[in-house]
């Protein structure tokens, strides 16, 4: 079935797509459980991006939660019908989890259809106002601990006690991230490394406001606009080796809100998805929506995210050997 469609659908996408998606239904594969943040921006734009689509199809939301979106995004790649009616909202890491974990990883990165993605996501580091380290500098001198609730949370300060010297002690086993800061708030850890900046401002604004929550360290390729007086992570690299570490754990962060096809999708229905989803992220009622749920957009295209997977493709032997065993030291 998924044959004939592809070869139907190649002459006659370009001329008029509505023959095709009217009256059929997209199925929205989310790769992480209910009522988390990848899980919000896969049901906001499940919600506009029907109508950016030529023949207004039904759009529909399965989560298949499980392993940062591994299981979900290796059902696209190998299951799903490769005809554009399957899509998935998933982790960025998935980017170069060939690169790092190929034993379990069934797909190859580079051969995805990139629809977009929604947010360029820069995680950051929150300490306790009375906490005894306050600055991103003293971590080198004194053990600060913070919560660790799985992914980059985990995954970050390991690296950069790893990489650049650091001494977090990471305490493992808080569920998600809300378990983690209230952790802070309690007093049980003094900070957390690796929430993204949209989480702390959607979710901490009254204690970053009343100066109880402060931000102390900045990750991404570049510094976030809104934080330009907070330390940045490539700041304290040393040299080009543990810059080009870092690079490879955070480039990701450029398609933090990332939305795939399956790999033999046909060119003219990618092409189609992409515009839709370009034209969704601009859409003002979109907009509206997205600010009403407090989620941050800041869209990269889909042709860009490809290009950058190529470039992370290209990262040397020697680097992603070093950044392995970091990454499995802190559970990843």
């Amino acid at each position: 079935m998924s044959f004939a469609l592809g070869t139907l659908i190649q002459p006659a996408a370009a001329q008029n797509a509505e023959p095709f998606f009217k009256g059929k239904t997209i199925h929205m594969i989310v790769g992480s459980a209910p009522g988390g943040g990848y899980d919000a921006y896969g049901r906001l734009v499940s919600e506009h991006l029907r109508q950016h689509i030529p023949g207004n199809p039904t759009v529909v939301v399965q989560n298949m939660p499980g392993a940062g979106s591994l299981i979900a995004t290796n059902y696209i790649a190998n299951v799903a019908p490769k005809d554009g009616t399957y899509v998935g909202a998933v982790n960025g890491l998935i980017a170069t989890d060939l690169l790092l974990y190929p034993d379990r990883t069934k797909f190859d990165p580079r051969k995805l259809q990139w629809i977009g993605s929604a947010l360029k996501e820069n995680h950051v580091g929150v300490v306790r106002s009375d906490a005894k380290v306050q600055t991103f500098a003293e971590v080198f001198k004194q053990e600060l601990l913070v919560s660790g609730t799985g992914g980059s949370t985990n995954a970050y300060p390991t690296l950069t006690n790893a990489v650049l010297g650091t001494k977090f002690k990471v305490i493992s086993g808080y569920n998600g991230t809300a378990a983690g800061l209230l952790a802070v708030e309690r007093g049980e850890v003094d900070g957390n490394v690796g929430i993204t900046y949209a989480s702390v401002k959607a979710t901490q604004t009254a204690r970053l406001a009343e100066g109880k929550l402060k931000v102390f360290i900045q990750f991404g390729l570049k510094k976030h606009k809104e934080l330009p007086d907070v330390p940045w992570i490539f700041d304290y690299a040393k040299n080009p080796a543990d810059k080009a570490a870092l690079n490879l754990v955070l480039s990701n962060q450029e398609f933090g809100r990332p939305f795939i096809a399956p790999q033999g999708t046909p060119n003219d229905v990618v092409a189609i998805l992409r515009k839709a989803f370009d034209e969704t992220m601009v859409d003002p009622e979109f907009l509206a929506n997205a600010e009403k749920r407090k989620l941050e957009i800041d869209p990269t295209p889909g042709d860009e995210i490809q290009a950058l997977i190529d470039v992370i493709y290209k990262t040397p032997t020697d680097v992603v050997e070093r950044v392995k065993p970091i990454l499995e030291a802190s559970g990843q």
